[in-house]
């Protein structure tokens, strides 16, 4: 995984400091380490420490959608994040989401989400992922989602051991 999906949440978003920072660092990812990418098992076991220290007392599907709505805003921070940010009110939530596939593709080759609307201001997506996190996908389009300025709601309706299905809904602001 690049380099940039692991800044965006966790150098820019959560900022560990002490032993959440050593946490990390046991499972391989290092803050001042100059690797431009990551084995998918380091994310994993990073995710693992985070739901830990930055959502301790949470339920782990209820930690990783509140760790995805992190991710967006520190991935905001980066600078393909930025120019990101600043595009997605102006583009809206349809044409976001369209480009959402693309997006996916840069940070993670292995996964594959196919989006399809079913009515106004409500979609469908379907992912294959071998190791699937959809909490964590939930929480990042709510967040994608709210810098159109809507009003999300993403629901996970199906999980299986290779993927799962989400309905994508929105309010007008």
């Amino acid at each position: 995984m690049p380099r940039r999906n692991f800044d965006g949440l966790f150098l820019h978003a959560l900022r560990p400091l002490g032993p959440f920072a050593q946490a990390l660092r046991n499972v391989g990812y290092d803050l001042d380490a100059v690797e431009e990418s990551f084995p998918l098992e380091v994310w994993r076991s990073a995710l693992a420490v985070a739901r830990r220290h930055a959502c301790p007392g949470l339920a782990c599907e209820d930690a990783n959608r509140v760790l995805g709505t992190h991710y967006v805003e520190g991935f905001a921070q980066t600078l393909v994040g930025r120019i990101f940010a600043a595009a997605a009110p102006l583009l809206g939530a349809e044409r976001c989401l369209t480009r959402l596939p693309t997006y996916l593709r840069a940070g993670r080759e292995d996964m594959k989400l196919s989006l399809t609307p079913v009515r106004e201001r409500e979609w469908r997506a379907s992912v294959e992922d071998a190791d699937p996190l959809p909490d964590f996908v939930a929480g990042v389009l709510e967040q994608v989602l709210r810098r159109t300025r809507v009003l999300p709601r993403v629901d996970v309706l199906e999980r299986s051991a290779h993927g799962y299905s989400l309905r994508i809904r929105w309010d007008e602001v």
